[in-house]
């Protein structure tokens, strides 16, 4: 018998009990599934937020007010300074692309049509090549000029823009924040969400000095320094040196430092870290689904057999060697298998589409996930099938001439 009717023979056996097979294969559909569709999940998942941090930008580097102890609270609340911002300036500005002190506070800006509760924030000009800010063409960001003189201007996030000038031109309106009255130079171009989810359009800029002089009373604490590198590679070396001036400038011993030193791409590695843990936790929820199923296509494949054993013992009768009939049992496991990761990896990929619409994060298919997936299912069809295959090749044709 040719290998291609050894093929035409199996279908025709599994298609006689359609149902039989179908729930046979059930544990490998189950487990193939699984797999397909959490691991794109896993994968959408991480473009996602590596989709936010390139909108926030993965070479920066945060300096944050406050010793963290392991659990991540603050052990030690000292406020930042600007001479703390100036050593740095000055000591790394080989090896910076620049340093912007950042100071917050949630107001209410306003105009004569609309008001909107938003986070206004005092920074310098510093953060529009640290952060990679673009501006909408018609406006700019402030300048060195209006941050020294405290000057009453602000950049708007398009969030902003939206809520108080809904289809008009901001530049070179006026808002208003308490009593402070702001005018439009720019609006940034959107960012979108940042890796935890905060809408980074939902803001106004201000040079920070017009922040503390103007809005906060005189209030110069800096709980916040942003600075970033050119590159990936020169962010660890960069803490390094940050963590030396700052030492140094706050005349601490090492080990006793009052800042945290940390840069975006470290604070999402929770996020990475999540969804490798998702990955594995599926891995092994698959594996004992695939186990299930092995089992499942190895006693049908006994019962089979069994069914079968005066069929086998009049084609062993006919001359059909050992290996023939053993490798006529190992393709029906096979096949079976291999019904069960196509239709599994269908179910996968359709589970893998509605979640990614449904949640909104991108669609993302491994190919390799998908052949792994077809060579996993042949490889438990091949090793489930062996020893009824086995069995049925050890058959004394007499015996199974005779059997009833």
């Amino acid at each position: 018998m040719t290998f291609l009717a050894a093929i035409r023979l199996a279908v025709g056996t599994l298609l006689a009990h359609k149902g039989r097979s179908f729930l046979t294969s059930l544990g490998i559909i189950i487990g193939i599934s699984a797999v397909i569709a959490m691991v794109a999940a896993g994968d959408g998942v991480e473009a996602k937020l590596q989709e936010r941090l390139e909108s926030v930008g993965k070479n920066i580097i945060l300096i944050r007010a406050g010793a963290r102890t392991k659990s991540g609270t603050i052990a030690d609340a000292t406020p930042l300074t600007r001479a703390d911002a100036a050593a740095l300036r000055k000591q790394l500005g080989y090896l910076l692309v620049g340093v912007s002190e950042e100071q917050v506070t949630h107001r209410t800006a306003s105009t004569h049509t609309a008001n909107w509760p938003t986070v206004i924030n005092g920074t310098t000009p510093d953060v529009q090549a640290i952060r990679q800010w673009k501006v909408v063409p018609g406006g700019r960001f402030f300048t060195q000029k209006e941050l020294n003189e405290s000057a009453t201007v602000c950049v708007l996030g398009e969030t902003v823009r939206q809520k108080l000038f809904a289809g008009v031109d901001p530049v070179g309106q006026t808002l208003r924040v308490d009593q402070l009255q702001l005018r439009v130079v720019g609006v940034l171009v959107p960012k979108g969400p940042n890796p935890i989810g905060d809408d980074q359009d939902d803001a106004v800029f201000v040079p920070i000095t017009t922040l503390q002089n103007k809005l906060v009373g005189g209030d110069e604490k800096i709980y916040m320094i942003l600075t970033a590198v050119r590159s990936e590679t020169e962010i660890d070396p960069a803490k390094e040196e940050i963590t030396r001036v700052l030492q140094k400038t706050h005349r601490l011993k090492p080990g006793n430092e009052d800042f945290d030193v940390r840069s975006v791409a470290e604070m999402a590695e929770l996020g990475y870290v999540v969804t490798g843990t998702l990955k594995l936790l599926v891995a092994v929820i698959a594996s004992l689904s695939l186990l299930v199923g092995g089992i499942g296509i190895m006693n049908i494949m006994l019962v089979s057999v069994t069914e079968r054993t005066r069929e086998i013992g009049l084609r062993m009768a006919l001359g059909a060697t050992a290996n023939a009939v053993l490798t006529q049992f190992l393709i029906e496991a096979m096949i079976l298998s291999l019904i069960g990761g196509f239709m599994g990896i269908t179910l996968g990929l359709a589970i893998a589409v509605g979640l990614a619409v449904a949640v909104g994060w991108p669609l993302v298919i491994s190919p390799l996930i998908i052949l792994l997936a077809v060579l996993v299912s042949g490889a438990v069809g091949v090793f489930f099938g062996f020893y009824p295959a086995w069995k049925a090749s050890r058959l004394d044709p007499i015996e199974a001439l005779r059997y009833e």
